[in-house]
């Protein structure tokens, strides 16, 4: 089987060091600076996982691309752009660890819907500056069928990079998977950016904690509305957060940032990230979806549009 990452970030990297690892093949689509880096020094991790891997490395507008599987692990702003330059030479499948619920249409458009598989990754790194990767969380990479059970294809993709040593696996309802992921990932993409501090300590904040319990309980709401059922798997058990009071799902909410104390102290959200660093953020993709999507479904989002007219309001820093 072999694998094209396209996204040389913190999670593109992680995936492509694993597998090269492994023995499997795999490539990084990449360019600019960061492909030099990794033609030059391998792709290299430090933090849970101390390791390096020569990777070899594709720029766009290059020849037919040979693949099977096609992961994309670029900003959902970055699609389009990232996707346009590739022409592959079969008919690969293709998965997306982005964040949010449109990238699957967004694969569909570029590979057919037939070639598309859902997933929902708990896993993160941070990109350094001398072009390592500090691995912090490799917690829970489902994957599945779109719409329906698990399959063969699916087990084979998680297989594999399970087998790297991904926390990958096969599952049923994945777009219950992928839900209840954005449900949790709306608030702690909120906080992170208006609070700027490690996952755990906005989990932790006593206020914060009751804000965070609001967004998502509206955030389910959506996915109710959507025809989509929530439930508690991964680290926030969202659906139980969202059935409590704002108070009563705090402290549930305060309750894991103590966990992640313990097992994550130094994750950051990668918008946080993107932030620090100058860059833009995907404020309009996960907030300003969920806005969108309430006003055509008739649900009430008043927390959700507060932190989007905050968030949107740091725009591209770099046209600042």
């Amino acid at each position: 089987m072999k694998f094209v990452i396209v996204g040389a970030g913190a999670l593109g990297s992680i995936l492509a060091a694993h597998l090269a690892r492994a023995g499997t093949q795999v490539a990084l689509v990449a360019r600019g600076r960061r492909a030099d880096q990794i033609e030059a020094q391998g792709v290299r991790l430090t933090g849970i996982a101390e390791f390096g891997a020569q990777v070899p490395v594709i720029r766009p507008g290059g020849a037919p691309i040979d693949a099977d599987v096609v992961i994309l692990c670029v900003k959902t702003f970055d699609t389009e752009a990232a996707l346009a330059p590739l022409r592959f030479s079969g008919s690969p499948i293709a998965l997306s660890l982005q964040n949010g619920v449109l990238k699957n249409e967004e694969l569909a458009r570029h590979f057919g819907a037939g070639q598309v598989l859902g997933a929902a990754a708990s896993i993160s790194g941070e990109l350094l500056a001398d072009g390592a990767t500090r691995f912090t969380m490799n917690e829970r990479l489902p994957i599945g069928e779109p719409g329906g059970p698990r399959s063969p294809r699916a087990e084979a993709v998680a297989g594999a990079l399970k087998d790297a040593g991904i926390a990958a696996v096969a599952v049923d309802g994945i777009d219950t998977v992928e839900w209840t992921k954005y449900t949790a990932f709306v608030p702690l993409f909120a906080a992170a950016l208006l609070m700027r501090q490690e996952t755990w300590r906005n989990l932790a904040d006593p206020q914060a904690s009751i804000a965070i319990a609001r967004l998502m309980r509206e955030t389910a709401a959506l996915a109710v509305a959507s025809g989509v059922q929530i439930d508690d798997q991964g680290g926030l058990p969202v659906a139980s957060i969202a059935a409590a009071s704002p108070e009563e799902g705090a402290a549930i909410v305060r309750k894991v940032g103590e966990s992640m104390r313990i097992r994550a102290p130094q994750h950051r959200v990668s918008a946080l990230q993107d932030l620090l660093r100058g860059g833009r953020v995907e404020a309009d993709a996960i907030l300003g979806h969920a806005v969108r999507l309430g006003r055509r479904l008739n649900v009430h989002t008043p927390t959700i549009e507060t932190c989007y007219q905050f968030c949107a309001a740091l725009g591209d820093p770099r046209e600042q």
